[in-house]
């Protein structure tokens, strides 16, 4: 059995295949790391973060059952360069495990 990309004529027909650019570039890796002390930052984490392959950092929110009042989660989402997730980071002496992030 052949798959369609190792083929070179299908019937009578050549065939082609073309893959757009953007799909061949590989994807940033996605992470979240828990229980972050609520008293760094979001700038402190990039400049911590950014020699270990993290380029983007988000602290999640929430909404507390008594008040619409948005509050910082101690939750962080990790956007890394490479295609594949470190094991853990470490954000001044504190080492923190990441975790796959999942939509």
């Amino acid at each position: 059995m052949t798959t369609v990309l190792q083929c070179t004529k299908l019937t009578d027909g050549a065939v082609s295949v073309k893959i757009a650019a953007s799909s061949m570039r590989p994807l940033d890796a996605r992470g979240v790391i828990y229980n972050v002390p609520l008293d760094i930052s979001t700038d402190d984490l990039v400049a911590c973060l950014a020699s270990q392959g993290v380029k983007f950092v988000k602290r999640f929110r929430f909404k507390s059952n008594y008040s619409s009042e948005l509050k910082d989660s101690k939750s962080v989402f990790l956007e890394i360069t490479t295609a594949d997730l470190p094991g853990e980071v470490k954000v001044g002496y504190l080492f923190f495990r990441v975790k796959q992030y999942v939509p």
